[in-house]
């Protein structure tokens, strides 16, 4: 469907909606998350920087890194999980 076509099939469906008391307010909605501006994270740019380094560390093998099953075997070790 080109864009011609769209811009009449949401102009008629927008018709049917306005029409409409709760799908107007279904509409309101998407619109508001259309429009709403994505917050901030609450985590702060460095611990996304660190996360960043510690990897590129692990990939150049810098580091060692546990499996997930090694780490499972210490923890039933130790806590009894």
């Amino acid at each position: 469907m080109g864009t011609k076509e769209l811009r009449r099939k949401l102009i008629k469906d927008f018709g049917k909606f306005i029409d409409d008391d709760s799908k107007l307010e279904i509409l309101e909605s998407v619109f508001d998350a259309i429009n709403h501006d994505e917050k901030d994270s609450i985590v702060p740019n460095t611990h996304y920087n660190l996360v960043a380094e510690e990897r590129e560390k692990y990939l150049s093998g810098e580091i060692q890194a546990s499996s997930w099953e090694e780490t499972e075997q210490r923890l039933n070790a130790k806590y009894g999980f």
